[in-house]
Parts: C-alpha cells; sequence; structure tokens
C-alpha cells in the first residue's frame, strides 16, 4: 500500500513540474555512475570508447534501464524538493534532537 502511495504521490509530482526522463538524461547518469565506479577500482582516466561501450551494455538490459531511471526520477525530484521546500536551520544539542526527533 505504501509502495502505491509513493508511487503515485511520485508520478502527481512529476506530472505537476513537468519532470520527463529523456534517454539523453538515461544515457548521462549511467556514464557518470559507469566513470565513478571505474574510479573507485583504480581505472582514473577510461576511454570514452570503453565506457560508451559499457553504458550501450548496460543500457540494453531491460532491468538495468528500470532501475536507473527510478535512480534519475528519484535524483530529479529530490532536486524539486529542495528547490520548493523552505529549511530552516536550527541548532540544537544531541539531546534536544533526541527528544524532538523520539518525544522523550
Amino acid at each position: 500500500e505504501k509502495g502505491l502511495r509513493f508511487q503515485l504521490i511520485e508520478g502527481r509530482a512529476m506530472a505537476q513540474s513537468d519532470i520527463k526522463i529523456t534517454f539523453e538524461d538515461l544515457k548521462s547518469f549511467t556514464t557518470k555512475s559507469i566513470r565513478q565506479q571505474m574510479a573507485q577500482f583504480g581505472q582514473t582516466n577510461p576511454t570514452d570508447e570503453e565506457v560508451q561501450g559499457i553504458v550501450a551494455r548496460v543500457l540494453s538490459n531491460q532491468e538495468e534501464v528500470k532501475r536507473l531511471s527510478d535512480q534519475v526520477v528519484a535524483e530529479k525530484l529530490l532536486e524539486l524538493f529542495k528547490e520548493k521546500a523552505n529549511p530552516t536551520v536550527k541548532e540544537v544539542t544531541y539531546e534536544q534532537f533526541i527528544a524532538a526527533s523520539y518525544g522523550e
């Protein structure tokens, strides 16, 4: 039930804010992710051809496309929420934070 509710809220927020996921968004996100993963394993300067080959293989897998699309949507919605929200910073002690968070 919560998953369905979240999907409805997510869909409505995307529709109201005209957020769309394009293939270029997906390709760019995948390229960035692949480069980050390669850097973690010591390949700091992969060629564009290597990266694009990996990106093409990843994007040919429908399950990966769905997973990556969900990540792109989450990223775009987070940007939207940060833009729309008006957070206020309030410094509190650890004890005040615990009391406010857990009602103690």
